[in-house]
């Protein structure tokens, strides 16, 4: 009899233990756009090392399919991804592409940027304003693919992609000033944008049926929606 209930002791035991180990790390597979996917049509996988212990910060890692990190860093939620601390993203052959600083899930810091080929790409600033909500980004220096730098101490002409959107224009003092021009290949539109000082205050974007949309606010432009001014 006590033979039988040391087993079943040790068997509960033993279930609660694989229980636990088995839930320290959450497995998580992505499309290209970040959302949850199934085994099948996954694109990515995230991994959140310390799932199961509660923490203040959680560390996720992104893998390519082939197997390397395609991101790493920490996030304040372990369900939903909210970056703070220093975040390093990756190629999908290993190189590194850039090293960013975020603040409760806003870019705040020092942001450098390579090319595949590891020359540099570009120097960045941020600032986030957790008061009143506002970011700003500096663009510091900028080299082409060719090693031109075509941005020095934050004036010059500067061209980005940032996942599905590409852009071009006149940097002054860091920040996006005049006439910038691009595309974006998820609302598959393209669009130009005026600036001051880095501040949006017009721009038009043609959709793919040559239907035109003119904005006066970035919160105009990514929602395609007009925003209605109070007086």
């Amino acid at each position: 009899m006590k033979k039988s209930i040391f087993i079943v002791f040790h068997l509960i035991i033993s279930a609660n233990l694989f229980a636990q180990i088995n839930v320290v790390s959450k497995k998580i597979f992505l499309d290209s756009l970040n959302r949850e996917a199934t085994p099948e049509n996954y694109i990515y996988t995230r991994v959140i090392t310390n799932y199961s212990q509660k923490s203040v910060r959680y560390v996720v890692t992104d893998f390519y399919k082939n197997g390397r990190k395609k991101m790493t860093g920490a996030t304040l939620d372990r369900d939903n991804l909210k970056k703070d601390g220093e975040f390093i993203y990756y190629y999908k052959n290993g190189t590194k592409e850039s090293v960013v600083n975020y603040s409760d899930d806003h870019k705040s810091g020092k942001e450098i940027n390579w090319y595949e080929n590891q020359s540099k790409k570009s120097e960045k600033q941020n600032s986030w304003d957790p008061k009143t909500k506002k970011s700003q980004t500096l663009i510091l220096n900028f080299w082409d693919e060719n090693k031109n730098q075509t941005v020095v101490d934050g004036n010059g002409e500067y061209e980005e992609t940032d996942q599905f959107v590409t852009q071009k224009g006149v940097v002054k003092n860091g920040l996006k000033q005049d006439v910038w021009q691009g595309n974006d290949m998820v609302r598959k539109i393209t669009f130009v944008d005026n600036y001051d000082k880095g501040i949006l205050i017009s721009g038009i974007s043609i959709d793919e049926n040559n239907i035109k949309f003119s904005y006066s606010s970035l919160n105009e432009k990514q929602t395609g929606k007009k925003v209605q001014k109070t007086k």
